[in-house]
């Protein structure tokens, strides 16, 4: 292994009760009757693509960009002041600094709250680059979203790894010949069986992972 790749939310963040209930909550203000787990059909997008799709299902007043607005201040709270690491994230990725195994993080989330947590959490040195999805113009269910870090950094697929939670970005990265380290999240547990399948190590915990790559 030569680069590791993070995603965030769910995976190095324990942030996923927040993104689970935002769409629900948001539209449930609106006055909209709507499914407790509406989540599950918008997780393969970004916030701002979500956006247009809670637009366009629930015919709301709101443009795509305004409701993208609304929600990214209830999240901007939570990230600049109480997301959380999952226990044992530092530990790895100190590891991996000592091994001089390079770094990236690569996200949904818009770049002024994935740093803004970054910071505050104190690890956002470690990383050579943060990759977002509206910072590319690429959905993370896309190869072309991995495709870019193999450019960026010049390393092979082959020689990196992903460490992620979410089913379509495993898939999206292993298209490229990436290997993959789930991070079983419970947001994701209806996809637990395809992810056992695709990914090449899956764990609970970050203390789980061995370096054998």
């Amino acid at each position: 292994m030569k680069l590791a790749i993070f995603d965030l939310d769910g995976t190095l963040f324990d942030s996923m009760e927040i993104w689970e209930t935002l769409a629900y909550d948001y539209l449930v203000q609106k006055g909209m009757k709507v499914e407790k787990n509406i989540r599950e059909s918008l997780k393969e997008y970004s916030l701002y693509q979500a956006s247009f799709v809670i637009k366009d299902r629930f015919n709301l007043e709101e443009s795509g960009e305004e409701i993208n607005r609304q929600m990214e201040e209830v999240l901007r709270f939570h990230y600049e002041n109480s997301i959380p690491l999952k226990k044992g994230a530092i530990d790895l990725l100190k590891k991996l600094k000592d091994m001089e195994i390079r770094m990236v993080a690569a996200t949904a989330t818009i770049d002024p709250l994935a740093i803004a947590a970054l910071k505050r959490l104190q690890i956002y040195d470690y990383f050579e680059f943060v990759q977002t999805c509206k910072g590319v113009g690429i959905e993370k269910y896309k190869k072309e979203f991995y495709q870019l870090i193999v450019e960026r950094t010049g390393v092979n697929p082959e020689e990196m790894v992903v460490f992620e939670d979410a089913l379509h970005s495993m898939e999206a990265a292993k298209e490229l010949g990436i290997r993959i380290v789930a991070i079983r999240d419970k947001s994701a547990r209806a996809d637990f069986e395809r992810i056992e399948e695709i990914a090449d190590i899956v764990i609970d915990k970050f203390e789980d992972f061995k370096m054998i790559f």
